[in-house]
């Protein structure tokens, strides 16, 4: 029994460690359109209570939401003011989702955004 009450302790300590403080709201600001030929801009604005939150580290997996074209890795690019921009070449328009990771100071953020992306 001790024994698996100290496992219990280390396991909610590793948990405890791992999970961020911050609590960044994410959403899209422009969502990228598909034209079948090239890339597209999206961006994202990050803000923690309602302030723009800027010097965050952002990637994003991006995958249809419902068929199979594999996962697009994006990195973005800090454009001040919490927006932050890249641009990427999707494969049709539709429904997608974007995995997004924050990191500053060695704490990481995920949260996961539906967005529809147009046909231009």
């Amino acid at each position: 029994m001790r024994k698996l009450f100290s496992i219990m302790t280390l396991l909610l300590i590793l948990l405890t460690g791992c999970s961020s403080g911050s609590n960044y709201e994410i959403s899209i600001e422009t969502p990228p359109t598909y034209n079948g030929e090239s890339e597209s801009p999206i961006i994202f604005k990050v803000s923690e209570d309602g302030k723009p939150v800027e010097g965050l580290e952002v990637v994003a997996y991006l995958e249809m939401a419902k068929m199979d074209h594999g996962e697009i890795h994006v990195e973005f690019q800090d454009k001040g003011s919490g927006l932050y921009e890249s641009s990427v070449e999707l494969p049709m328009a539709g429904e997608w989702i974007a995995n997004i990771e924050v990191e500053k100071d060695g704490e990481s953020f995920e949260e996961a955004i539906i967005f529809d992306v147009d046909e231009e």
